[in-house]
């Protein structure tokens, strides 16, 4: 499974639970050169770029990860491409 389809099936099948999910992404500026973002802030997604609230704008091949922030257990991983729901 693409970055995008995993995206997708947390917007429009966890969205009831959204909040329990972030993205860890490649930051440049961050000290230490990772930074979560809630999906919350996610506004809209296309082929090749994450939309956010603020007006951010985040290539997709800068998302490392997709994890759960209530057991932080990550759900989709580069490289795995598999999407684990347990």
């Amino acid at each position: 499974m693409n970055i995008r389809d995993a995206i997708n099936r947390v917007i429009w099948k966890e969205k009831e639970r959204i909040s329990e999910y972030v993205l860890i992404i490649k930051d440049r500026i961050s000290y230490t050169g990772i930074s979560e973002i809630p999906f919350e802030n996610i506004d809209k997604i296309d082929r090749n770029y994450i939309y956010l609230n603020d007006d951010t704008i985040i290539p997709m091949h800068r998302v490392l990860m997709i994890k759960r922030k209530t057991d932080c257990k990550v759900v989709w991983k580069r490289g795995d491409d598999k999407f684990s729901e347990s």
